[in-house]
C-alpha cells in the first residue's frame, strides 16, 4: 500500500510581490514488510532501550517506529494542486522517498482563492497532493502558510522547548521519542496562541525525525499549539543505534533558519529554543548575521546544561551580537505579545 505525506509548508512573496513562492515538501513510501536488515536494526533498538515485550509490541512504539520501517519510493513524479491549479514538481522523490521543491504562483491566483473566506494567514489552507501511481492515485492535504513581506515570524524549536525530550541524555531522549506519550512544556501553547492572535506566524524548526511527523502533528493539535510550517530532519534507524543522532542534531537547524531569513528579508524573527544543546550559540551566530531581522532570542533554561552568565558572555563576545537573549524558566515570562 502506498503512503503519502504532505508536510505543512510556507510561501513568501518574490518579484516585488507579484508572485508567491510556495515551498512543497512531503514523502512517499510503500507500506510493506520491513527488510531483514531493518528487522535486525529494530531488534537492536529494542535491546538498546531495554524494552520489555509489552512495550515493544505496544501501539505507541509501533506507531513511532513505523516511519523508519516503510520502504521509500524513489524517483516518483509528484503532482500538486494549489489554488485549484495542478503542478508537476520538477524534481522526483529522493532515495529516502522525500520530495521538496518550490513553485511560483501569480499573486492574483492566490488572492482569488482567498476570496472564498479562508484565513489570509493560512490561504490556501488545504492543498491536495495527488500522486500518480501504478494502482491508482493517493490524495492528501496539508496547509501552506503565507508569510507577507513584512510581519513577525516565530521560529521555534520542538524538543525541550515545547515538549519534554531530555536531549541531554541520549537514552532518555530515545525513550521519550519512541516509547512515551509526548508531554508539553507547561504554558507554552497558551503563549504561542496569544502571539498568533497578534499576527505572529509560526515555523517549527527541529532536529526531530521526519519519520515521526504524524505523532508531532498530533501532539501540536491535541495541545492547542498554533499550526505552522514544519522543518524536521531525516534520520536512518542505524543512526540511532550507532549514536550518531546527537552529532546530526547539532548540524541540522542553522542552515534551515538562515535560509528562511534570506528568503524573507523584510520580516522580523523571534528565535525560541532551549539551553540543552547549542541553541543559544546557534541563535547568537544567526543574529550577528541578520541583526536587522532577529529582534528577539528566547532560551528555556535546562538544568542539565544551563545558560549561565559565563556561557552567555562567551556568546556575546564571540559573535558581537546586539540582540538580547532572554533566559526563561516558565513560558509566562515570555509575555503575552511577541514584541
Amino acid at each position: 500500500m502506498t503512503e503519502v505525506q504532505l508536510y505543512p509548508s510556507f510561501g513568501y512573496p518574490i518579484a516585488r510581490g507579484s508572485l508567491w513562492r510556495i515551498q512543497v515538501q512531503g514523502r512517499i513510501c510503500q507500506n510493506t514488510a520491513p527488510s531483514l536488515a531493518k528487522r535486525w536494526l529494530l531488534r537492536g533498538l529494542i535491546r538498546a532501550l531495554e524494552l520489555d515485550e509489552e512495550t515493544a509490541n505496544s501501539p505507541l512504539f509501533n506507531d513511532r517506529i513505523h516511519g523508519f520501517l516503510v520502504s521509500p519510493i524513489p524517483r516518483e513524479r509528484i503532482h500538486v494542486s494549489i489554488a485549484n491549479q495542478m503542478y508537476v514538481l520538477p524534481r522526483k522523490s529522493k532515495s529516502s522517498g522525500l520530495f521538496q521543491c518550490k513553485i511560483d504562483l501569480p499573486r492574483r491566483q492566490l488572492e482569488a482563492f482567498r476570496s472564498h473566506g479562508l484565513n489570509p494567514a493560512e490561504a490556501p489552507s488545504e492543498q491536495p497532493c495527488t500522486i500518480d501511481w501504478g494502482d491508482g492515485t493517493v490524495q492528501v492535504t496539508s496547509p501552506v502558510f503565507l508569510a507577507e513581506e513584512t510581519g513577525v515570524s516565530v521560529i521555534s524549536d520542538i524538543d525541550d522547548t515545547i515538549k519534554l525530550t531530555d536531549v541531554c541524555s541520549r537514552r532518555k531522549m530515545l525513550r521519550r521519542t519512541f516509547t512515551e506519550p509526548f508531554e508539553p512544556i507547561e504554558g507554552v501553547a497558551e503563549i504561542y496562541q496569544e502571539w498568533a492572535q497578534h499576527g505572529a506566524l509560526f515555523h517549527y524548526v527541529s532536529s526531530s525525525p521526519w519519520q515521526i511527523y504524524d505523532s508531532l502533528h498530533a501532539f501540536l493539535a491535541s495541545n492547542n499549539f498554533p499550526m505552522g510550517s514544519m522543518h524536521l530532519k531525516w534520520f536512518r534507524l542505524r543512526d540511532e543505534l550507532f549514536k550518531k543522532w546527537a552529532i546530526i542534531r547539532r548540524k541540522s537547524k542553522s542552515g534551515v533558519i538562515s535560509s528562511m531569513l534570506k528568503r524573507m528579508p523584510k520580516r522580523h524573527f523571534i528565535l525560541i529554543g532551549d539551553s540543552g544543546e547549542k541553541d543559544p550559540e546557534m541563535y547568537g551566530k544567526i543574529a550577528s548575521k541578520f541583526p536587522k531581522q532577529v529582534i528577539r532570542i528566547c532560551i528555556r533554561q535546562i538544568d542539565a546544561n544551563p545558560l549561565d552568565a559565563t556561557r552567555l558572555q562567551k556568546i556575546y563576545k564571540r559573535y558581537g551580537m546586539t540582540v538580547p537573549i532572554q533566559v526563561y524558566s516558565h513560558a509566562k515570562q515570555l509575555g503575552s505579545t511577541p514584541t
